[in-house]
């Protein structure tokens, strides 16, 4: 008997994971199933238990994968603000890049790969520097992967998935024409244009959340 299974060839646990990937982008998880990845193979639906147990193991290891190919660079010659900023924005793009992730991230049990885990270790030691208790620093990295993730959403709420689309211009040109006289201090702001040019609203987010982790390591030292 040949050992093709349908024009994928022979079945492989990454060619699994790769397909299921393929098709939680194009659809979202929800229609992310077994029976979906294998008529994305060309292959029979029991053929990937043979190398995977079920579904919440795929998502494990679609997240694995995913959390791989965008694994932070080297941290040499970098300080530890430049570090959280480089870690956001790496986030930031495997999250507009797979939309899938910041459910399967939430709701699904955090696999811990070796890219998973490198992930983390990466960003412990990234501020060491700051002299943070253990679980200050775990609490600053998990704040900032709150603040990425939240970001991400709203902006693919609005379908725009570029970090320079300005949600906060989308937010006042939506509420320009809403009745305000009742909220004087809204009304003022919206009434306040937003410089225009340039404007750099997810870094400078994620900046007003480092400034706390800053103080927070000086009130600690």
């Amino acid at each position: 008997m040949s050992p093709r299974v349908g024009p994928s060839g022979p079945l492989s646990r990454e060619k699994i994971v790769t397909a299921a990937v393929e098709v939680a982008d194009e659809a979202g998880l929800a229609a992310m199933t077994m029976k979906r990845v294998a008529e994305q193979l060309g292959a029979g639906v029991m053929s990937l238990y043979r190398h995977v147990a079920d579904k919440d193991e795929l998502i494990e290891s679609m997240v694995e994968q995913v959390s791989a190919s965008y694994a932070y660079p080297e941290r040499s010659g970098l300080g530890w603000r430049e570090a959280m900023h480089t870690l956001a924005r790496q986030d930031w793009a495997a999250f507009v890049a797979h939309p899938w992730m910041l459910t399967a991230t939430a709701t699904v049990t955090p696999p811990f790969g070796t890219a998973s885990l490198a992930a983390m270790e990466w960003a412990l030691t990234s501020l060491e520097e700051l002299d943070l208790p253990p679980h200050a620093a775990a609490r600053a990295v998990m704040t900032i992967n709150n603040y990425v993730q939240g970001s991400a959403r709203v902006v693919l709420g609005t379908r725009q998935a570029d970090a320079a689309d300005d949600p906060g211009r989308t937010w006042q040109q939506r509420l320009h024409s809403a009745d305000l006289e009742a909220f004087p201090r809204l009304r003022h702001l919206i009434g306040e244009p937003i410089p225009a040019g340039d404007r750099d609203w997810f870094a400078e987010g994620l900046d007003l959340i480092l400034d706390g982790v800053e103080r927070t390591s000086a009130r600690t030292g």
